[in-house]
Protein backbone atom coordinates (compact mmCIF):
# COMPACT_ATOMS: atom_id res chain seq x y z
CA UNK A 1 0.00 0.00 0.00
CA UNK A 2 1.50 3.34 -1.35
CA UNK A 3 1.70 6.83 0.93
CA UNK A 4 0.87 10.26 -0.56
CA UNK A 5 3.90 12.34 -1.13
CA UNK A 6 1.95 15.19 0.29
CA UNK A 7 -0.51 16.12 3.11
CA UNK A 8 -3.48 16.81 1.79
CA UNK A 9 -6.20 17.94 4.28
CA UNK A 10 -9.71 17.44 3.62
CA UNK A 11 -11.70 20.18 2.25
CA UNK A 12 -15.07 21.64 2.65
CA UNK A 13 -16.19 22.91 5.99
CA UNK A 14 -18.33 20.70 7.85
CA UNK A 15 -20.35 23.09 10.04
CA UNK A 16 -22.93 24.07 7.81
CA UNK A 17 -24.98 20.61 7.21
CA UNK A 18 -27.34 19.89 5.05
CA UNK A 19 -25.86 21.71 2.63
CA UNK A 20 -29.26 22.49 1.38
CA UNK A 21 -30.81 25.36 -1.03
CA UNK A 22 -31.91 28.54 0.92
CA UNK A 23 -35.45 28.36 1.94
CA UNK A 24 -36.42 32.04 0.63
CA UNK A 25 -34.28 34.59 -0.67
CA UNK A 26 -34.60 37.30 2.39
CA UNK A 27 -33.13 34.65 4.81
CA UNK A 28 -34.63 34.67 8.10
CA UNK A 29 -32.73 36.13 11.25
CA UNK A 30 -32.60 33.63 13.66
CA UNK A 31 -31.60 35.63 16.48
CA UNK A 32 -32.08 39.09 17.42
CA UNK A 33 -29.93 40.84 20.23
CA UNK A 34 -31.61 41.36 23.35
CA UNK A 35 -31.26 45.19 24.77
CA UNK A 36 -30.30 48.55 22.99
CA UNK A 37 -31.72 51.63 21.95
CA UNK A 38 -35.35 51.52 21.25
CA UNK A 39 -35.07 51.30 17.31
CA UNK A 40 -35.10 48.85 14.79
CA UNK A 41 -32.48 46.40 15.09
CA UNK A 42 -32.55 45.17 11.16
CA UNK A 43 -32.68 46.74 8.23
CA UNK A 44 -32.60 44.95 4.15
CA UNK A 45 -29.98 46.44 1.85
CA UNK A 46 -29.58 45.09 -2.10
CA UNK A 47 -25.70 44.27 -3.03
CA UNK A 48 -24.58 46.53 -5.89
CA UNK A 49 -20.84 46.00 -5.91
CA UNK A 50 -17.13 46.38 -4.85
CA UNK A 51 -14.94 49.00 -4.13
CA UNK A 52 -11.59 50.17 -2.30
CA UNK A 53 -11.68 52.61 0.41
CA UNK A 54 -8.94 54.21 1.81
CA UNK A 55 -9.22 55.90 5.22
CA UNK A 56 -7.31 56.36 8.54
CA UNK A 57 -6.86 53.66 10.44
CA UNK A 58 -8.14 54.08 14.28
CA UNK A 59 -8.67 50.43 15.56
CA UNK A 60 -6.84 50.40 19.20
CA UNK A 61 -3.90 48.26 19.66
CA UNK A 62 -3.45 47.90 15.74
CA UNK A 63 0.02 47.31 13.84
CA UNK A 64 -1.37 50.21 11.25
CA UNK A 65 -2.94 52.77 13.90
CA UNK A 66 -2.91 56.13 12.59
CA UNK A 67 -1.63 55.59 9.26
CA UNK A 68 -3.78 55.25 6.07
CA UNK A 69 -4.72 52.16 5.26
CA UNK A 70 -6.72 50.17 1.92
CA UNK A 71 -10.07 48.04 2.47
CA UNK A 72 -11.99 46.38 -0.39
CA UNK A 73 -15.59 47.12 0.62
CA UNK A 74 -19.41 46.34 -0.16
CA UNK A 75 -21.54 49.40 -2.06
CA UNK A 76 -25.16 48.10 -0.50
CA UNK A 77 -28.18 50.52 -2.20
CA UNK A 78 -30.18 50.86 1.02
CA UNK A 79 -34.02 52.65 -0.49
CA UNK A 80 -36.18 53.54 2.59
CA UNK A 81 -38.64 50.14 3.97
CA UNK A 82 -42.44 50.85 4.56
CA UNK A 83 -43.80 49.73 7.69
CA UNK A 84 -47.10 48.03 6.93
CA UNK A 85 -47.46 46.75 9.60
CA UNK A 86 -46.57 45.53 13.51
CA UNK A 87 -46.58 42.22 15.34
CA UNK A 88 -47.12 41.36 18.77
CA UNK A 89 -45.58 38.14 20.35
CA UNK A 90 -45.88 36.60 24.10
CA UNK A 91 -43.64 34.36 26.23
CA UNK A 92 -45.45 31.14 26.50
CA UNK A 93 -42.52 28.78 28.41
CA UNK A 94 -39.70 30.31 26.82
CA UNK A 95 -41.04 30.41 23.25
CA UNK A 96 -42.47 33.69 21.71
CA UNK A 97 -45.98 32.86 20.33
CA UNK A 98 -48.17 34.90 18.07
CA UNK A 99 -50.67 37.50 19.70
CA UNK A 100 -51.75 40.08 17.03
CA UNK A 101 -51.29 41.80 14.39
CA UNK A 102 -51.48 45.30 13.02
CA UNK A 103 -51.83 45.95 9.65
CA UNK A 104 -51.55 49.52 8.17
CA UNK A 105 -54.44 51.27 6.32
CA UNK A 106 -51.60 53.07 4.53
CA UNK A 107 -50.86 50.54 2.38
CA UNK A 108 -48.85 50.65 -1.05
CA UNK A 109 -50.24 49.15 -4.01
CA UNK A 110 -47.62 47.31 -4.28
CA UNK A 111 -48.23 45.17 -0.61
CA UNK A 112 -51.70 45.05 -1.61
CA UNK A 113 -50.78 43.10 -4.87
CA UNK A 114 -48.28 40.68 -3.03
CA UNK A 115 -50.05 39.83 -0.06
CA UNK A 116 -53.83 38.11 -1.23
CA UNK A 117 -56.51 38.98 0.75
CA UNK A 118 -55.08 41.49 3.01
CA UNK A 119 -57.88 43.45 5.16
CA UNK A 120 -55.95 46.24 6.85
CA UNK A 121 -57.21 46.13 10.71
CA UNK A 122 -55.18 49.29 12.72
CA UNK A 123 -58.50 50.41 14.09
CA UNK A 124 -59.70 47.45 15.81
CA UNK A 125 -56.31 46.80 16.34
CA UNK A 126 -55.13 49.53 18.18
CA UNK A 127 -58.30 49.19 20.72
CA UNK A 128 -57.36 45.73 21.52
CA UNK A 129 -54.15 46.88 22.39
CA UNK A 130 -55.19 47.91 25.93
CA UNK A 131 -56.39 43.93 27.14
CA UNK A 132 -52.96 42.48 26.43
CA UNK A 133 -50.34 44.93 26.52
CA UNK A 134 -49.21 43.33 29.83
CA UNK A 135 -48.65 40.34 27.85
CA UNK A 136 -45.99 41.70 25.22
CA UNK A 137 -42.57 40.56 25.34
CA UNK A 138 -41.20 41.02 22.26
CA UNK A 139 -42.08 44.16 19.02
CA UNK A 140 -41.40 43.53 15.50
CA UNK A 141 -42.29 45.79 12.70
CA UNK A 142 -43.58 44.44 9.52
CA UNK A 143 -41.46 45.94 6.69
CA UNK A 144 -41.71 45.81 2.87
CA UNK A 145 -38.70 46.78 0.77
CA UNK A 146 -39.12 49.21 -2.43
CA UNK A 147 -37.69 46.30 -4.86
CA UNK A 148 -38.38 48.98 -8.01
CA UNK A 149 -36.25 51.52 -7.05
CA UNK A 150 -33.51 49.21 -7.30
CA UNK A 151 -34.94 47.17 -10.45
CA UNK A 152 -35.12 43.71 -7.90
CA UNK A 153 -38.17 43.24 -9.76
CA UNK A 154 -41.99 44.24 -8.63
CA UNK A 155 -42.78 42.70 -5.44
CA UNK A 156 -41.58 43.90 -2.50
CA UNK A 157 -39.59 41.43 -0.04
CA UNK A 158 -41.78 41.53 3.09
CA UNK A 159 -39.78 40.37 6.47
CA UNK A 160 -40.13 41.04 10.34
CA UNK A 161 -37.76 42.99 12.43
CA UNK A 162 -37.24 43.56 16.14
CA UNK A 163 -37.62 46.59 17.66
CA UNK A 164 -35.25 46.93 20.52
CA UNK A 165 -35.42 48.43 24.07
CA UNK A 166 -38.32 47.69 26.50
CA UNK A 167 -41.55 46.35 25.27
CA UNK A 168 -43.85 49.04 26.10
CA UNK A 169 -41.14 51.87 24.95
CA UNK A 170 -40.86 49.51 21.61
CA UNK A 171 -44.23 49.38 21.43
CA UNK A 172 -44.76 52.92 21.02
CA UNK A 173 -42.60 53.62 18.47
CA UNK A 174 -43.84 50.57 16.18
CA UNK A 175 -47.05 52.77 16.43
CA UNK A 176 -45.29 55.91 15.83
CA UNK A 177 -44.03 54.31 12.69
CA UNK A 178 -46.79 52.04 11.26
CA UNK A 179 -47.91 53.23 7.78
CA UNK A 180 -44.87 55.11 7.23
CA UNK A 181 -40.93 55.35 6.08
CA UNK A 182 -38.24 53.73 7.51
CA UNK A 183 -34.62 54.87 6.99
CA UNK A 184 -31.40 53.16 7.16
CA UNK A 185 -30.04 56.21 8.86
CA UNK A 186 -32.70 56.01 11.66
CA UNK A 187 -31.26 52.44 12.26
CA UNK A 188 -27.78 52.30 12.31
CA UNK A 189 -24.45 54.78 12.49
CA UNK A 190 -21.04 55.43 10.72
CA UNK A 191 -18.93 53.22 12.54
CA UNK A 192 -21.02 50.50 13.73
CA UNK A 193 -20.27 46.90 13.58
CA UNK A 194 -23.50 44.80 12.28
CA UNK A 195 -23.81 41.41 10.91
CA UNK A 196 -24.69 40.65 7.54
CA UNK A 197 -27.11 37.73 6.29
CA UNK A 198 -27.77 36.82 3.25
CA UNK A 199 -27.73 33.95 0.30
CA UNK A 200 -24.84 33.00 -1.48
CA UNK A 201 -24.12 32.81 -5.07
CA UNK A 202 -26.04 29.12 -6.58
CA UNK A 203 -23.91 26.82 -8.00
CA UNK A 204 -26.24 23.83 -8.82
CA UNK A 205 -25.13 20.36 -8.14
CA UNK A 206 -21.70 19.95 -8.34
CA UNK A 207 -19.37 16.80 -8.06
CA UNK A 208 -17.27 16.08 -5.07
CA UNK A 209 -14.26 17.44 -7.09
CA UNK A 210 -15.55 20.99 -6.95
CA UNK A 211 -17.53 20.62 -4.42
CA UNK A 212 -14.92 19.23 -1.69
CA UNK A 213 -11.77 20.05 -3.40
CA UNK A 214 -11.20 16.19 -3.05
CA UNK A 215 -8.02 15.01 -5.52
CA UNK A 216 -8.69 13.50 -8.87
CA UNK A 217 -7.61 9.87 -9.84
CA UNK A 218 -5.73 8.20 -12.12
CA UNK A 219 -6.97 8.41 -15.64
CA UNK A 220 -6.47 4.59 -15.73
CA UNK A 221 -9.12 4.17 -12.96
CA UNK A 222 -11.26 1.35 -13.63
CA UNK A 223 -15.10 3.20 -12.44
CA UNK A 224 -14.11 6.85 -12.24
CA UNK A 225 -12.06 9.69 -11.91
CA UNK A 226 -13.82 12.78 -10.68
CA UNK A 227 -15.20 11.06 -7.75
CA UNK A 228 -13.72 9.56 -3.90
CA UNK A 229 -11.66 6.16 -4.11
CA UNK A 230 -13.75 4.62 -1.68
CA UNK A 231 -16.96 5.95 0.76
CA UNK A 232 -16.32 3.57 3.95
CA UNK A 233 -15.85 -0.36 4.55
CA UNK A 234 -18.42 -2.92 5.46
CA UNK A 235 -18.88 -1.65 8.86
CA UNK A 236 -21.24 0.34 9.40
CA UNK A 237 -23.24 -0.15 6.78
CA UNK A 238 -24.34 3.11 5.60
CA UNK A 239 -22.13 5.68 4.19
CA UNK A 240 -21.50 8.57 7.37
CA UNK A 241 -21.18 12.42 6.56
CA UNK A 242 -17.74 12.13 6.93
CA UNK A 243 -17.33 10.95 2.97
CA UNK A 244 -17.62 13.72 0.87
CA UNK A 245 -20.57 13.42 -1.74
CA UNK A 246 -22.13 15.10 -4.86
CA UNK A 247 -25.23 18.13 -4.10
CA UNK A 248 -25.70 21.34 -3.93
CA UNK A 249 -23.19 23.94 -3.56
CA UNK A 250 -24.22 27.41 -3.18
CA UNK A 251 -27.53 29.33 -2.55
CA UNK A 252 -26.76 28.74 0.92
CA UNK A 253 -28.14 30.75 3.86
CA UNK A 254 -24.94 32.05 5.90
CA UNK A 255 -23.75 34.54 8.49
CA UNK A 256 -20.66 36.79 8.73
CA UNK A 257 -20.03 38.60 11.77
CA UNK A 258 -18.94 42.27 12.58
CA UNK A 259 -18.55 44.14 9.49
CA UNK A 260 -17.81 47.72 10.19
CA UNK A 261 -20.15 50.42 8.50
CA UNK A 262 -18.16 52.92 6.93
CA UNK A 263 -20.03 55.11 4.86
CA UNK A 264 -24.02 55.89 5.27
CA UNK A 265 -25.68 58.77 2.46
CA UNK A 266 -28.71 59.99 0.94
CA UNK A 267 -26.47 60.43 -2.60
CA UNK A 268 -26.50 57.42 -4.13
CA UNK A 269 -25.05 57.90 -7.53
CA UNK A 270 -21.73 59.80 -5.47
CA UNK A 271 -20.69 56.24 -5.25
CA UNK A 272 -21.75 54.75 -8.43
CA UNK A 273 -19.38 54.10 -10.99
CA UNK A 274 -19.79 56.26 -14.42
CA UNK A 275 -21.22 53.61 -16.12
CA UNK A 276 -22.78 51.85 -13.09
CA UNK A 277 -22.34 48.67 -11.27
CA UNK A 278 -22.03 45.69 -13.34
CA UNK A 279 -25.51 43.69 -13.57
CA UNK A 280 -26.63 46.71 -10.85
CA UNK A 281 -26.75 49.81 -12.71
CA UNK A 282 -26.88 53.40 -11.21
CA UNK A 283 -27.83 53.87 -7.10
CA UNK A 284 -30.80 55.89 -7.05
CA UNK A 285 -31.35 55.82 -3.31
CA UNK A 286 -29.57 55.74 0.57
CA UNK A 287 -26.20 53.75 0.31
CA UNK A 288 -24.68 52.52 2.54
CA UNK A 289 -20.73 51.29 2.43
CA UNK A 290 -19.74 48.13 4.41
CA UNK A 291 -15.97 46.80 4.71
CA UNK A 292 -15.26 43.66 3.58
CA UNK A 293 -17.37 41.41 0.95
CA UNK A 294 -21.31 39.96 1.47
CA UNK A 295 -22.27 37.15 0.04
CA UNK A 296 -25.19 36.88 -2.94
CA UNK A 297 -24.93 38.31 -6.39
CA UNK A 298 -26.07 41.88 -7.14
CA UNK A 299 -29.41 42.91 -6.62
CA UNK A 300 -29.80 40.18 -3.72
CA UNK A 301 -31.71 41.09 -0.49
CA UNK A 302 -29.01 41.23 2.56
CA UNK A 303 -30.35 41.76 6.26
CA UNK A 304 -28.13 44.08 8.21
CA UNK A 305 -28.22 43.25 11.51
CA UNK A 306 -27.18 44.95 15.06
CA UNK A 307 -23.91 42.93 15.93
CA UNK A 308 -25.07 39.88 18.19
CA UNK A 309 -21.04 39.62 19.56
CA UNK A 310 -20.07 43.42 18.65
CA UNK A 311 -16.50 43.83 19.38
CA UNK A 312 -14.67 46.89 21.28
CA UNK A 313 -16.33 49.79 20.29
CA UNK A 314 -14.38 51.68 17.40
CA UNK A 315 -15.33 55.58 16.66
CA UNK A 316 -16.02 56.21 12.75
CA UNK A 317 -13.06 56.13 10.82
CA UNK A 318 -11.76 59.02 9.11
CA UNK A 319 -12.09 58.60 5.13
CA UNK A 320 -9.76 59.54 2.68
CA UNK A 321 -11.01 58.33 -0.74
CA UNK A 322 -13.48 56.16 -2.27
CA UNK A 323 -12.33 54.58 -5.51
CA UNK A 324 -15.86 55.34 -7.41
Amino acid sequence: MGHRKYSAPRHGSLAYLPRGRAARLVPRVKYWPDGGDVKPLGFIAYKAGMTSVYYVDNTPNSPFQGTEVQKAATVLAAPPMWVVGIALYENVDGSLRDVLKIWSNNLPDDIRRRIKNLRPNEDDARRKLEKIRDRIAEVRLIVATQTRVVGAGKKPHITEIKVGGEPQKALEYALSKLGGELKISEVFREGDFIDVIGVTKGKGFQGVVKRYGVSKLQHKSRKTVRGVGAIGGRKPPYVTYLVPRSGQMGYHRRTEFNKRILVISEEGEKYTPRSGFHKFGIIRSDVVVVEGSVPGTPKRPIVLRAAAKPPQPVEKPEITLIKV
